[in-house]
């Protein structure tokens, strides 16, 4: 059904913009973080689990790995001439000692198409993607990645609704994981993000409980580990700016944190190129 809107614009401007809203979709912040072509000689992974999408594209060798889901777990085989999309929070392990060449696109969607159901999903190359990846290797250096916004475009089209349906949380919970993941570098407390989700410390704690199955001091503590490992993976601060810019008192903390929740430490996370 159209509605009816007026353009909200500065007092005393000339601009005067009426007339009906027929369709409205929602907003999401793609963010390419990196696009890589990458030769192995093997490829072991033990667990890894990341705060960003994974597009696989392989070009040469085979490679198997094993994803857990809330069943248990799948393995799927990767061919070269297929394309793969892992959601954020994936764990990903492999055993592969062959030989094995890949591209691969890390981005995110921001905090709700983050939010997805963790797995591994099989792509079909359209001709438009097989074209694309035919042209990646000559922009080397390009100053924006388009080539790589496409491909993520039409990968993200095929995956199953229910990988986006199956994770919703009440509105609630919603509103206060956005308020953290916008308020990460401040000092927070349970009181403030349950205040600013109009709720009790309470309640907000039980409906954490009840979707998350986690306490929202815990789930913030993860969503500034999660913006970490992005900003060492690709950014070029210091291991002592990473953790300021995400609410963590020092380094030491921060470095703490890291390994106790994720079994790593900041400069070997840093280097790790999968």
């Amino acid at each position: 059904m159209a509605r009816e809107f007026i353009s909200l614009v500065p007092e005393g401007s000339p601009h005067r913009v009426r007339g009906e809203r027929r369709v409205m979709l929602r907003n999401v912040n793609l963010q390419i973080l990196t696009t890589r072509l990458i030769e192995l000689e093997s490829w072991v992974l033990v667990g890894l689990n990341d705060p960003f999408w994974r597009l696989y594209l392989p070009v040469a060798g085979r490679a198997t790995v094993r994803v857990e889901v809330e069943s248990g777990h799948v393995e799927c085989r990767l061919r070269p001439g297929g394309a793969y999309l892992l959601p954020p929070r994936t764990t990903i392990r492999a055993a592969n000692r062959g030989p094995f060449s890949k591209w691969y696109v890390h981005f995110v969607l921001g905090p709700g198409g983050d939010r997805a159901t963790p797995g591994i999903f099989p792509i079909e190359l359209s001709e438009t993607m097989r074209a694309t990846l035919a042209e990646l290797p000559a922009l080397a250096g390009a100053p924006f990645p388009w080539r790589s916004a496409s491909l993520v475009g039409e990968a993200l089209q095929q995956l199953p609704h229910e990988v986006w349906t199956k994770r919703q949380v009440d509105p609630r919970v919603e509103a206060a994981m956005d308020f953290m993941h916008a308020n990460l570098k401040r000092k927070l407390t349970a009181e403030t993000i349950a205040r600013n989700a109009g709720l009790s410390t309470r309640n907000l704690s039980h409906l954490f409980r009840r979707h998350v199955r986690s306490s929202p001091m815990r789930v913030l503590l993860d969503f500034r580990l999660d913006e970490a490992c992005r900003l060492l993976r690709h950014g070029d601060e210091s291991i002592e700016q990473v953790a300021e810019e995400c609410g963590f008192a020092n380094r030491y903390y921060f470095s703490r944190m890291l390994k106790r929740r994720r079994g790593t430490s900041p400069a070997a996370y840093r280097r790790a190129e999968v």
